[in-house]
């Protein structure tokens, strides 16, 4: 069977992976009958349990295994002191979470996350391993906060792993996707359930180099989910108070459950919301749906957007750019897809950012894309096109408590 490659997009809320086939040949045809969507020879998304999107979240099971995917999701619901919602922000976090009343080593916890998505991929390639392993990461991580991840793949049967930075690969994916000969610099604007990201790459011989990153660990897309639920929350409360108060008190598995299943049901309107004018949302207790229109959730979270792509402008101002010089603005992450980002984009920098079909996946595809060919500029002499204004390595910003949204309110 011909060699494979693997790239995993570890993140805070949702984990996404890629595979290559790295040979040709008649021998290799059916090497690539596991991979979603994708041609001999090109990365292509991994989809696990139906989806290329798998939850992050684990979740202790009754016989002691750390669950993922589905399984995990369906206990937490039912028993969320025994669930780590974001393993990826524990990791740099704590060196251990207790789950019910056992300590769980958080390496472990991103273990489990990497070892599920290796297990589906090499189910793809009749069990074999993969010949490289491709580990993303944010720009601004520590080398401490590297090495956690390195030991957490090591636990994950996944030996010594390739590190790319994720603006990195969204630029790799980029460039393979758009006409070539732009030697413009590329900023990348990646908004993940948890953190917004920010970066400036410039193009070296060997492919993207990034001058300058930023990011906010405090905002990413769960905080749009909790804009729309505090919306629906207003809303209630002034209708009836009683039932709210009522859902928000049980702490039977009932409630347990009702809570959880009322907050998916806000995640899959906010992104309703990218593509229809109105969404229902249904509470327990209340005879009838709420109705949410778009321009009152854009209103909402319209402040803490405009701050994000901020951060965006001055992560450009920081690699000692215009944003008229740049060739082109990259959106990634599954939550740049609300609709005020590119608007708000296009007015702050003056550029209309690239649309690209699957924002999130875009990372773990761009892993294993090749970089693209040095092309210098007429009359430039060789080594010149890897030149970069800026640089430096920004300290990274560690993650606060996590609040839950339903208890955090008197």
């Amino acid at each position: 069977m011909s060699d494979w490659s693997l790239a995993i997009d570890f993140g805070t809320c949702f984990t996404t992976a890629a595979v290559r086939v790295e040979q040709s040949g008649p021998e290799s045809g059916g090497a690539t009958g596991g991979a979603t969507g994708g041609a001999m020879g090109g990365a292509a998304a991994v989809e696990i349990e139906n989806s290329r999107y798998l939850p992050s979240l684990v979740c202790l099971g009754d016989d002691g295994r750390l669950l993922t995917g589905r399984a995990a999701v369906q206990l937490a619901a039912q028993r969320p002191e025994r669930a780590e919602h974001h393993p990826k922000r524990a990791l740099l976090r704590q060196s251990a979470v207790l789950l019910d009343d056992r300590e769980v080593e958080t390496v472990d916890l991103a273990a489990a996350v990497l070892a599920r998505v290796a297990a589906e991929a090499r189910a793809r390639f009749g069990g074999t391993d993969p010949a490289r392993r491709v580990l993303t990461h944010p720009a601004d991580w520590s080398p401490a906060d590297l090495d956690r991840l390195v030991e957490a793949a090591g636990r994950a049967g996944l030996d010594a792993p390739d590190l790319l930075p994720e603006p990195v690969a969204a630029a790799r994916f980029h460039a393979a996707n758009t006409p070539a000969g732009d030697l413009g610099p590329i900023a990348v604007y990646d908004l993940g359930g948890g953190t917004v990201d920010t970066a400036v790459l410039r193009r070296e011989g060997d492919g993207f180099r990034a001058v300058a990153v930023a990011g906010d660990p405090d905002f990413g897309g769960r905080d749009l989910d909790q804009a729309l639920f505090e919306l629906l929350r207003e809303r209630a409360l002034d209708l009836d108070p009683v039932p709210w108060q009522r859902l928000q008190a049980d702490r039977t598995p009932v409630g347990a459950h009702q809570r959880s299943q009322l907050s998916r049901e806000v995640t899959l309107a906010k992104e309703s919301l990218s593509s229809t004018g109105t969404v229902y949302l249904a509470v327990p207790g209340y005879p009838e749906p709420f109705v949410v229109q778009g321009g009152e959730y854009r209103a909402a979270v319209t402040p803490a957007l405009t701050a994000s792509v901020g951060l965006l402008e001055r992560t450009v101002a920081r690699a000692g750019l215009t944003p008229a010089e740049l060739g082109a603005v990259v959106l990634c992450g599954a939550a740049s897809r609300t609709p005020p980002v590119a608007d708000l984009v296009a007015a702050r920098l003056g550029r209309i950012p690239e649309p690209t079909a699957d924002p999130k996946a875009a990372v773990a595809l761009g892993a294993l894309t090749d970089p693209p060919a040095p092309v210098l500029p007429a009359g430039a002499a060789a080594g010149e096109a890897g030149s970069a204004v800026g640089g430096g390595r920004w300290a990274v910003a560690h993650y606060p408590a996590e609040v839950d949204p339903w208890f955090d309110h008197d």
